[in-house]
């Protein structure tokens, strides 16, 4: 897998093994490990969109290595394939290893695709012949069979990758530990599988099994023939009774008897299926990772989701790979967005020592997989960085898009070079300009239908405006045009304080808590991996009324540790003790034999340009759901008109912090409750990124 945020590439042009990101875990395995998931591109739009907001929630909550996208016969599904590839590859920033099948394709086709998958970003092709043609009416390959194209079989592509792409893509190719059916012996497949090795292929990617015996056989019987490569085991969670015996069936798969007996038992209970489907894939993912290298283990698995996201998530947190809160997150915030997404038909960092309670690990039943998230070690940096290898370098951006990171990815596509370091002079050549607006990333809310349920059938007042953001905040809600995702977890132990302050009309949409020293494990605040400590400056952004907007000039003035930046959808400008043209830090982390790290920077220049895309969702998502001239459509024309954007940063980071480093939001948070009207009942009055 050519990881490129890794920089895993030579000196002399070749490709290098990457750093997996891997799991240590307490009670399952002993080793550390990885995960990869294998996605397929949906024949609709809606379920295309629905894939996508499913592959970056689970790239930011799970933290696969890589995932892998399928390819249609002849090239069928290319279009969504690619889209699907681009996406996960440029805005989830996760390497993609996208499938390629030679059947029924010209060499000519096969280069064209392959330049498109490098146009793409994508660095990694699993080469494969792929499904008997339709047409010939077959259900499997046989002895003897060819792929139709002018590429025969799956060796054929590995040596065509490699002569018109030299080292540039990793090579996957497809193993079968129960044999392939085209076989005539074991003896034969094992000398094809190690003639497409020495062809150029990186590492085998195996079919599925239930039977962890046969994956452990076969990868000896690999070494014994000179595949050293790494060959990694295809994990399949069992989804229902009905599915589970077609695919083996279809696959050719075997079941050893006391699996099928414990799915048998339950067969007409779906979500107790599931269960067992869990426990026997963790059992198998267990067994694999324990095993001596000598004796046929790994350090790896590989899931089919099956474009499904619970069983995977389930498995993982059996395995310890990933935390899972049991009570961080309360009841009635089980997640809206998963919610969301089942009346749709579709499935879907807590400071433990302050009143939270700690990580639960192995076997759970019906978990909530919106409280699973990635242990703070595994974060390199505040915001998920891209994948793209052009990017690669990158570790500074603007907090205006912490909440719409595809969108400053889109608009910065074009630079020939990103901040690496320090932010510098966003005007630079080098870096380019923030793209014209009309060229954001497209994000959804959904149909008209869904937009109506989320932002409100008929608003006529600015108290229903205000009661739509105050809901988001208390995870009843899971988007706003501003934010693509759910709430954060560091707002958490704060919401009711952020519901008034969005109910008196400071309609928050990124913010964060002040930080001192946390350590860089911290479970909320921790980045940057074990060994160092993390700072950050309150922020908060919202949009206020006129009136509003002068208050917090006053308050602000009266208050030397903090600056204020405003601007309306006209371009008047309200600033309060900010130098012109000053860059601030707000999130920095100090590590052991590494230069200070700042990636998160507040730029008034930036600022501005984000305000024009702030105002336009107003419009784009929100004032075009209503009819002209209705009421409706005045309220939000009118908060859209005359409303300023406000950006407030306290510059006093030390003396709004506990002990430990981490902030209950301090003087900033304190002074717009007071300013909104609103009596802080005896809780923290701090916001985090909202």
């Amino acid at each position: 897998n050519n990881n490129n945020n890794n920089n895993n590439n030579n000196n002399d042009g070749t490709s290098q093994q990457p750093s997996a990101p891997t799991c240590t875990t307490t009670t399952c395995t002993t080793d550390p490990f990885f995960y990869s998931f294998e996605f397929f591109p949906p024949k609709t739009e809606a379920g295309l969109d629905n894939l996508l907001t499913r592959i970056d929630r689970m790239a930011h909550r799970l933290d696969p290595l890589f995932v892998d996208v399928t390819w249609g016969e002849a090239g069928s599904t290319s279009v969504r394939t690619l889209a699907v590839a681009s996406h996960a590859q440029r805005y989830c920033g996760v390497d993609v290893l996208m499938h390629l099948t030679c059947t029924g394709l010209t060499r000519e086709q096969l280069a064209h695709y392959l330049n498109q998958a490098k146009t793409c970003g994508v660095r990694n092709i699993l080469a494969l012949r792929g499904d008997p043609p339709a047409c010939r009416g077959k259900g499997s390959w046989t002895v003897g069979d060819v792929s139709g194209g002018e590429c025969d079989r799956a060796i054929d592509l590995v040596r065509l990758i490699r002569e018109l792409h030299g080292q540039y893509f990793g090579i996957a190719v497809a193993g079968h530990p129960e044999g392939h059916p085209a076989s005539v012996s074991e003896k034969e497949e094992m000398i094809h599988l190690k003639e497409k090795v020495d062809a150029g292929a990186d590492f085998v990617l195996t079919q599925f099994f239930y039977d962890a015996s046969l994956f452990l056989t076969y990868v000896k019987r690999c070494r014994e023939y000179g595949i050293t490569c790494p060959v990694l085991p295809g994990i399949m969670p069992i989804q229902s009774y009905l599915s589970f015996k077609r695919m083996t069936e279809y696959c050719g798969v075997s079941v050893p008897p006391e699996v099928m007996e414990r799915v048998e038992s339950v067969k007409d209970d779906d979500e107790a299926v599931k269960e067992i489907g869990c426990d026997i894939a963790a059992e198998m993912c267990e067994l694999i990772l324990n095993t001596p290298e000598e004796d046929g283990g790994v350090d790896g698995v590989h899931f089919y989701t099956l474009n499904l996201e619970r069983s995977v998530t389930r498995i993982l947190i059996m395995m310890d790979a990933i935390e899972h809160s049991a009570s961080g997150v309360p009841a009635e915030m089980t997640s809206a967005s998963e919610e969301h997404a089942k009346e749709q038909g579709n499935e879907s960092k807590v400071d433990w020592s302050v009143g939270v309670d700690p990580p639960v690990t192995g076997r759970m039943r019906s978990v909530s997989i919106s409280k699973a998230r990635l242990p703070p070690t595994r974060k390199q940096l505040p915001w998920r960085p891209s994948a793209l290898e052009s990017r690669s370098k990158e570790d500074v951006r603007p907090i205006n898009w912490a909440n719409r990171p595809k969108s400053y990815v889109m608009r910065t596509d074009d630079w020939d070079e990103f901040p690496n370091g320090r932010w510098g002079d966003c005007s630079s050549p080098a870096f380019g300009e923030l793209s014209d607006v009309s060229h954001f990333y497209n994000f959804s809310l959904g149909s008209e239908e869904d937009r109506r349920a989320m932002l409100g059938t008929n608003p006529t007042r600015p108290s229903d405006v205000y009661e739509v953001f105050a809901r988001y905040v208390e995870n009843k809600l899971p988007h706003l045009p501003w934010c693509e995702t759910p709430l954060q977890p560091e707002s958490y132990l704060i919401q009711t304080q952020l519901a008034a302050l969005n109910r008196a009309g400071f309609l928050t949409i990124n913010s964060q808590p002040p930080v001192n020293g946390a350590p860089s494990t911290h479970s909320t605040f921790g980045w940057g991996g074990a060994g160092g400590y993390v700072y950050q400056k309150s922020y908060c952004e919202c949009f206020v009324s006129p009136e509003n907007a002068n208050k917090l000039v006053a308050m602000v003035t009266d208050n030397p540790s903090l600056n204020l930046y405003a601007v309306n959808i006209s371009g008047r400008e309200l600033r309060v003790g900010a130098e012109e043209g000053g860059i601030t830090a707000l999130t920095w982390g100090v590590f052991p034999n590494r230069e200070i790290l700042q990636p998160t920077i507040f730029d008034p220049k930036a600022f501005l340009v984000w305000a024009e895309e702030a105002f336009s969702l107003w419009t784009s998502l929100w004032l075009n759901l209503y009819d002209f001239d209705s009421p409706s459509f005045e309220l939000v024309e009118t908060i859209r008109d005359t409303y300023y954007l406000v950006a407030i940063i306290d510059n006093d980071y030390m003396a709004s912090t506990n002990g430990c480093g981490v902030g209950g939001g301090g003087s900033l948070w304190n002074a717009l409750l007071a300013v909104g009207g609103v009596d802080n009942d005896g809780g923290d009055a701090a916001s985090t990124k909202t």
